[in-house]
């Protein structure tokens, strides 16, 4: 796989991390609640607002990571003058340095080099938080070993992740795994999991994406089907509407189980909570036409993508335009 390629999946694994992190973030809720609506242009307006504040520089950073990283990495380099002790700062920049090493030919090794200081630093900052230890993880398994990879010190973080949390210890683990390309031990620490957590919202969905990483779609829906929806705690609605939205996406990769994947997305953009890390309204609609496309009503499927148009996120806006003249 080419380096740059592997930096590029590295940035992306941590930058979905970054979303999920439970941490103590000062109530910049009305920006957080713009860009779980898809607002982002109303969202970083708000930070700025609050710019004086190293949580708002680290939220601006996150945002542009999306879109623009030269302005990403300003945020994070302003935080990180602010505060260079901030491990949530830490984190976020190694994502950023990450995205940057990705997408560069003559400085990737030395965003690389700043990606991997940053992980290291928050988890020297803060060991106890298992995101970080992840975090750190994820570059030591996915970075080739010139720009810092290293799959005997990605052992030693998956050992600590484990005596922290045992089931996000299997986790780290089947990441390893992963990537020594032992499927043979990661059947077998997938179905120890089973067997000791088959009631476990985290550890079905993350199964649940292996399998369908590995295109064994009907097994991938059945794990992510498993998962349990809990109205009382926000943390398992997160995960149990997240398994929804992905039940969707792996009918259409499966090209197959589309009534499945139909009502699953149906349930998710009815009745989801969009959340830090969740897939946007939009991007829910966007899998529902695609679906509701290949079932053969090309009617619906262009009123359903032309529904989300405008919309700010770049990414969206591209896969819209191939999905259009497909379409036409």
């Amino acid at each position: 796989m080419p380096r740059h390629h592997t930096l590029l999946c590295t940035a992306f694994a941590v930058a979905s991390l970054i979303f999920y992190s439970t941490l103590a973030f000062a109530d910049i809720s009305k920006g957080d609640s713009a860009l779980a609506a898809g607002n982002i242009t109303e969202a970083i307006a708000f930070y700025q607002s609050q710019e004086s504040d190293i949580l708002a520089k680290i939220k601006l950073a996150q945002v542009y990571m999306n879109f623009d990283l030269d302005e990403a990495e300003d945020w994070i380099e302003l935080a990180r003058k602010q505060d260079d002790q901030d491990p949530r700062m830490h984190y976020t920049r190694g994502s950023i340095m990450g995205q940057q090493a990705a997408n560069s030919i003559f400085s990737a090794l030395s965003y690389a080099g700043k990606s991997l200081d940053s992980f290291e630093q928050a988890v020297v900052l803060d060991p106890a938080n298992i995101n970080y230890q992840l975090g750190l993880l994820s570059f030591y398994v996915q970075a080739p070993s010139i720009a810092g990879g290293d799959l005997d010190k990605a052992k030693q973080v998956a050992q600590a992740i484990t005596a922290l949390d045992p089931i996000e210890g299997l986790k780290a683990n089947i990441m390893v795994y992963t990537a020594l390309k032992d499927k043979q031990g990661l059947d077998r620490l997938l179905q120890e999991g089973l067997a000791e957590h088959s009631d476990d919202p985290w550890f079905l969905f993350n199964a649940g994406m292996i399998k369908q990483n590995h295109q064994e779609y009907a097994q991938a829906i059945g794990l992510l089907s498993q998962v349990p929806q809990d109205a009382e705690n926000e943390e398992y609605q997160q995960r149990y509407f997240s398994a929804q939205y992905q039940i969707g996406k792996t009918a259409i990769l499966a090209q197959d189980f589309y009534p499945v994947g139909l009502a699953a997305l149906d349930n998710y953009i009815a009745n989801a909570a969009i959340g830090n890390g969740m897939p946007s309204i939009h991007w829910a609609t966007f899998r529902k036409a695609n679906i509701v496309q290949a079932m053969g009503d090309k009617v619906t499927a262009m009123q359903l993508y032309k529904s989300i148009q405008p919309n700010d996120d770049k990414q969206l806006k591209q896969a819209l335009k191939k999905a259009l003249k497909r379409l036409s």
